[in-house]
């Protein structure tokens, strides 16, 4: 199974929105056929991100995702998905 670690993708736990890192290793995994994308201990903020065919989710121990309080940062998804 093919790993994609979110901080390879420039993720970082801090209190700045990661959803473009964390897309993109969504994204890779797809492309690449599938695997799974790995969210590393440490809190990672986020927006809307969309989970795609093949493709799991795993939060190691420790890991949290943390949904973003400002509705600005789901709106972009939505315009993406409009287009």
């Amino acid at each position: 199974m093919k790993i994609f670690l979110i901080t390879d993708y420039g993720a970082q736990f801090c209190d700045k929105l990661q959803t473009r890192a964390i897309q993109a290793a969504i994204d890779d995994c797809f492309l690449a056929g599938g695997g799974r994308v790995v969210i590393p201990c440490g809190i990672f903020l986020t927006g809307s991100i969309r989970i795609r065919s093949g493709v799991q989710l795993y939060l190691e121990s420790g890991a949290i995702l943390k949904g973003s309080r400002d509705l600005e940062d789901y709106m972009g998804y939505l315009e993406d998905t409009l287009e």
